[in-house]
């Protein structure tokens, strides 16, 4: 098949979207497709060392669109940014050749997928959708707009447009979470799937000398509890437990000094930024996004991983930062409710603990529990076996281009 696969970030650009959206590419590619990528030649903001495909006749071929580059640190210049990347798909996707048989939407920027539909008619084409992030749910939790107001009514027609149609060979997304939020804009017509993202793999053990390292780099002893948040800090995520538990915290009750590393950027590190100027004695500290080249050895560098989500988002996002983490055999601790996927992926694996939105005695009963180094060891092996079982982008990768091929 001839498919076109359309998404505003690609590497080398670290959107999570877009490392997801290459993973699926190649094995399209090996199971002997015709890809083509649209993407924004700026993106994310976040790059690696990465150069991309050269354009051998075995890859896959990238059209990056010229549009403007303002990124997300304003509201305005975001929506700038998703103009100019509409009307350049729309240009390619109306005029590129060769005709493709199928186009692939996801969901950067919002209701691409109704461009898509529209479009795809116009060539002949058949299309699929891909869901990262759900439209308009993400701006209901974002309180952009209230729920079943006019403005939510109307996107959400918009999104149930989208991903309806005879054309439509299916819809898929990212949880059973997600799937059901997505099922309530069908109408039965169209197949509707969820597979799990995937993190970076490899043999966990070669990078404890690295990991070992990277401890000594930031000053971290051995007996340290180091727990680290890692990514994108956003409007979703929940930082307040954490916090208040570092206001108090200095030395565990095994004597061990407890630290927190916060690792990322995002509209939310400010709020961290400020804590830490205002309780000077909160064994907190702040970097920016660690490279690419030695990410899974930095994952694997702490003792126990903070993860969060508000449960206004349950369903609209799946944060993808708990396969990274489970792939390199580290347990995390899970600010969010026990419905969502990451809630629930975290107690069927048991490679970690799930505490409620505000329960700030739970967690620290959680990091107490995480002094024990051996209930460390257990459930980080139980975070490895479940991300070689549920997270495998071998598996997933594959499961994905055989459900956009089919």
């Amino acid at each position: 098949m001839k498919l076109i696969l359309i998404n505003q970030y690609f590497p080398p650009d670290l959107a999570p979207t877009g490392l997801m959206l290459e993973g699926a590419a190649e094995e399209l590619v090996k199971q002997g497709h015709e890809v083509t990528i649209l993407c924004a030649k700026r993106g994310y903001g976040k790059t690696g060392s990465k150069e991309g495909p050269k354009g051998d006749a075995k890859s896959y071929r990238v059209i990056r669109i010229g549009a403007t580059g303002f990124g997300r640190k304003t509201f305005i210049g975001k929506l700038i940014d998703y103009a100019g990347f509409y009307l350049g798909v729309a240009w390619h996707l109306l005029f590129l050749r060769p005709r493709p048989d199928r186009m692939v939407a996801l969901t950067t920027p919002p209701f691409l997928a109704v461009l898509v539909r529209l479009i795809s008619r116009l060539r002949g084409a058949d299309y699929a959708n891909w869901v990262m992030d759900l439209y308009p749910d993400v701006m209901v939790a974002h309180r952009m707009i209230k729920k079943s107001g006019l403005a939510h009514r109307f996107l959400g027609s918009l999104t149930r447009w989208g991903f309806g149609g005879k054309r439509c060979v299916g819809v898929w997304s990212l949880g059973p979470d997600m799937k059901r939020c997505v099922d309530s804009y069908l109408r039965g017509e169209t197949i509707s799937k969820w597979i799990a993202l995937w993190g970076a793999e490899g043999e966990v053990q070669k990078l404890d000398v690295e990991a070992r390292a990277i401890r000594e780099e930031r000053g971290w002893k051995n007996g340290d509890l180091v727990v680290m948040y890692s990514g994108n800090m956003g409007l979703g995520h929940l930082f307040e437990e954490v916090l208040e538990v570092a206001k108090s915290q200095g030395s565990s009750s095994e004597g061990k000094r407890i630290r927190f590393s916060f690792h990322g950027e995002g509209k939310r590190r400010v709020e961290v930024e400020g804590f830490a100027e205002a309780h000077l004695a909160a064994p907190i500290e702040l970097h920016g996004y660690e490279r690419e080249e030695r990410l899974r050895a930095h994952l694997r560098s702490a003792d126990l991983h903070l993860v969060s989500l508000n449960s206004v988002w349950d369903g609209a996002m799946v944060p993808s930062k708990l396969q990274g983490i489970f792939a390199v055999g580290r347990p995390v601790v899970f600010v969010g409710s026990e419905d969502c996927a990451i809630g629930q992926w975290i107690k069927e694996s048991g490679g970690g603990w799930v505490v409620a939105p505000g329960n700030v005695e739970g967690l620290r009963q959680v990091l107490s529990e995480a002094e024990d180094e051996r209930e460390l060891a257990r459930r980080g092996e139980a975070a490895l076996k479940f991300s070689k079982e549920i997270f495998s982008k071998k598996i997933n990768a594959r499961r994905y281009a055989e459900g956009f091929s089919r």
